[in-house]
């Protein structure tokens, strides 16, 4: 099996699973232990099937499960000096030799599954996406990203799977009960993608092979799911790409495991 799943998605905990044949790889650890080992559960997998962890962020919603899990289950944990070091004084006593220190920008791997981060822009120093590289074609992974520039859909095009970020309605965060300045953060470049811009970048990927899509990190206050993917599907009807016939969609779930995306 060659594919992926979003275990949580949103400001609330993110943890995606990708799995390429007998490797397995989890993008980010923001739930719980236990939320972790029932989620894998469900999906008749375990914490001890899995062969790295790479983190994305050093935002809590990606991390805050990170120290428990590194205890509890010793999965190697890979990620930039740079969120290690921001991290590091809420993670508590570990095995140093779990970590693994990446390059914000290059390939690497876990096993036999080779990996390609790139930086993207949001308010966290090098955040990073990443991209899975398979022999039935690639899976990216792109979760908080204020914009996508011409450099990050180079990185991304020509993926079959991508999870991507349509994290608000650019009119439910506009008349929203979020203050001013949590406003701007949001869509000044540097903080989400707006369901509108997902929607863009989506008609360039489908367009460019994309078959299968999840829209991942939908926020609880400025969004729904239903208008999130009413959003991407209305754009991509006008390239003539067509739902369930020229790709599939899904809508991550919050506080449940989504559906296994399969390539």
């Amino acid at each position: 099996m060659i594919g992926g799943i979003a275990l949580r998605s949103g400001s609330s905990g993110n943890c995606t699973l990708i799995r390429n044949q007998e490797n397995r790889v989890i993008v980010d650890c923001g739930i719980n232990g236990k939320n972790f080992n029932n989620s894998l559960a469900e999906i008749g997998e375990t914490p001890a099937n899995i062969d790295g962890i790479v983190i994305t962020h050093e935002h809590s919603d990606h991390v805050s499960g990170l120290g428990v899990i590194l205890r509890r289950f010793k999965i190697p944990v890979y990620l930039t000096e740079k969120t290690f070091n921001a991290i590091l004084p809420k993670l508590g006593k570990f095995e140093e030799s779990l970590i693994h220190i990446i390059a914000p920008e290059g390939k690497f791997m876990i096993k036999d599954q080779q990996i390609k981060s790139f930086l993207v822009p949001h308010d966290a120093p090098e955040t990073l996406a990443y991209r899975f590289l398979t022999s039935s074609g690639d899976i990216s992974v792109c979760t908080d990203i204020g914009i996508v520039k011409e450099s990050t859909l180079t990185q991304i095009e020509q993926s079959r799977l991508i999870f991507l970020e349509s994290n608000y309605d650019l009119e439910m965060l506009t008349n929203g009960p979020y203050p001013y300045y949590l406003k701007e953060r949001i869509k000044n470049g540097g903080g989400h993608l707006s369901n509108g811009q997902c929607s863009d970048t989506l008609c360039h990927l489908v367009d460019s092979g994309t078959e299968q899509i999840t829209l991942a990190h939908l926020s609880q206050e400025n969004n729904l799911p239903a208008l999130a993917e009413l959003t991407s599907v209305q754009a991509l009807e006008e390239i003539e790409a067509r739902k369930d016939k020229d790709y599939l969609i899904q809508v991550a779930k919050r506080y449940q495991v989504s559906n296994w995306m399969q390539i």
